[in-house]
């Protein structure tokens, strides 16, 4: 059995970006296809399939103040 090292700290410079986005609810599909344009939205789309829930379709909420 390997044992895994700690990420170093250029590691986690590397990944926050990426996880400030989920973070902020940026769809997954997007980020990969900004970061790896090899791997299309429409190839994740395939495999995890639609959200139960379509967001992008409702009505905006007023912030609360």
């Amino acid at each position: 059995m390997t044992e895994k090292t700690p990420p170093s700290a250029d590691d986690e410079q590397t990944t926050q970006p990426v996880l400030d986005l989920l973070a902020e609810h940026v769809p997954l599909a997007l980020i990969v296809d900004l970061v790896t344009p090899e791997a299309t939205s429409a190839q994740i789309l395939e495999s995890e399939g639609l959200p139960e829930s379509t967001w992008w379709d409702e009505e905006p909420r007023a912030q609360d103040s």
